[in-house]
């Protein structure tokens, strides 16, 4: 009974501190990756772009997020989508609609891309560079996909509900440029709301932002409501660009988006993927040789882990709480809750009485214990009944021993705890050394 409260008890303490220190990372986790990481919302775009096969040490990321979520990270639309709210103006996703010339047209639209669900997120994707591959918030990374560029039938008379579709004609519309018209068509709607703030500079002014920050978005959205009164549609295309696709950056590099600084030896790190019907029991390969080793050579801090991103203290030693109470566990003594105690052989079942051998009952004579009563065998005192039971009323006749007791196998569950729980610290330290090493 103590050793299985107390395997109880060891088991819920590691649980409930492991849980208790490690909630805070999780609350703010955030991919350390390279010198500026993996902005929130952006995580399944970094997943795309490993499982795309292009090398980690050309993708082109995001370096902030002070504003927006996912690919309106650092942009000037996310500030201007604030800002409408802010005013009482429509959310995104009814500018998106409108944009889209309806729900029923914008499903329409859907239709044509597989009702992909994230299509909502298209008019802040990138298109720049030819489409590049190394820009990680590439509208490919977001859809999971590339489209085509050949003209699709009745795409075009789809597009043309948009409430702006400068890319293509009616009977002419690919699928990029019908991605490229629905960013277009949310643009134009969203300046054409800023244009109805007054006072949109003092209120993007008074935001909580560093000066440099503030005059970056200020700067980009002034010249876009300049080319939406220009009546230039080829200006406003390319301001509409700015607003929505570039974020904002110190960093003076080609379109906002500095190389996130990972190594080229993670380069040849590649992913294989596993059919829904396996199941991967082993432990995690990681990379042998000169990537993880005593030998490695010094990394300048910031330039693979972000500074800050990793945990000083190795959480991964709670998972060894249980292995320091094995001697406890497995020590000797008897378990009052495993096995069940026999009665000594000379005690006598309740509910009967054997009458001594010397004793004869008043008025009759017993034959010697040795002889047998005519007419019926007695079997051994060593013997147990047939059947091994018990007879019936739960009586055991005189002179006949009750059946030993025996214990009864159980399966443990403290052996896959304990092997769950070595396994889990040899992940968890190895991954803890690899973080080490890396800073």
């Amino acid at each position: 009974m103590f050793k299985s409260r107390l395997t109880k008890s060891v088991i819920a303490f590691s649980s409930y501190m492991a849980a208790i220190l490690t909630a805070p990372l999780q609350a703010s986790a955030q991919l350390s990756i390279g010198r500026y990481g993996i902005q929130p919302g952006l995580e399944s775009n970094y997943l795309q772009y490993q499982l795309s096969g292009q090398d980690l040490s050309r993708m082109q990321v995001i370096p902030g997020c002070g504003v927006g979520f996912g690919a309106a990270c650092n942009k000037s639309g996310a500030v201007l989508q604030q800002l409408v709210e802010a005013n009482n103006g429509p959310s995104y996703n009814n500018l998106l609609i409108r944009a889209a010339g309806g729900d029923q047209n914008y499903q329409n639209f859907a239709s044509f891309y597989g009702n992909n669900p994230n299509l909502e997120q298209i008019p802040y994707t990138s298109f720049w560079q030819n489409d590049s591959p190394y820009i990680m918030d590439g509208y490919r990374y977001s859809l999971g996909q590339t489209v085509s560029r050949t003209p699709q039938a009745g795409l075009g008379q789809v597009t043309q509900n948009f409430y702006w579709s400068p890319e293509g004609s009616p009977n002419s519309v690919d699928p990029r440029s019908g991605l490229l018209n629905l960013k277009y068509s949310y643009g134009r709607l969203l300046l054409e709301e800023v244009a109805k703030i007054p006072n949109w500079k003092q209120q993007i002014q008074s935001q909580d932002l560093p000066p440099e920050v503030k005059q970056y978005y200020v700067s980009n959205i002034s010249q876009g409501l300049r080319a939406l009164n220009s009546g230039s549609e080829q200006q406003l295309e390319g301001k509409i660009l700015n607003v929505l696709s570039a974020p904002y950056t110190p960093e003076g590099t080609p379109f906002n988006r500095p190389n996130a600084g990972i190594p080229q030896e993670f380069d040849q790190i590649v992913g294989q993927g596993l059919s829904g019907d396996v199941f991967a029991g082993a432990l995690p390969i990681l990379p042998e040789g000169d990537l993880i080793s005593q030998e490695i050579a010094p990394i300048p801090e910031g330039d693979v882990v972000t500074r800050g991103g990793g945990s000083q203290f190795p959480y991964w030693t709670l998972a060894g709480i249980p292995l320091l109470l094995l001697p406890f566990l497995f020590g000797g003594g008897d378990d009052s809750s495993d096995t069940t105690s026999s009665p000594p052989v000379s005690q006598t079942p309740p509910g009967s009485e054997t009458p001594p051998v010397s004793e004869t009952p008043p008025g009759s004579e017993t034959p010697p214990v040795s002889e047998t009563p005519p007419g019926s065998e007695t079997p051994p005192v060593s013997e147990t009944p047939p059947g091994g039971q018990t007879p019936p009323g739960g009586e055991i006749p005189p002179g006949i021993q009750p059946p030993p007791t025996q214990r009864i196998p159980e399966s443990s569950t403290l052996t896959p705890l304990l092997l769950l729980t070595m396994i889990m610290s040899i992940i968890s330290y190895r991954k803890w050394l690899k973080q080490k090493c890396l800073n």
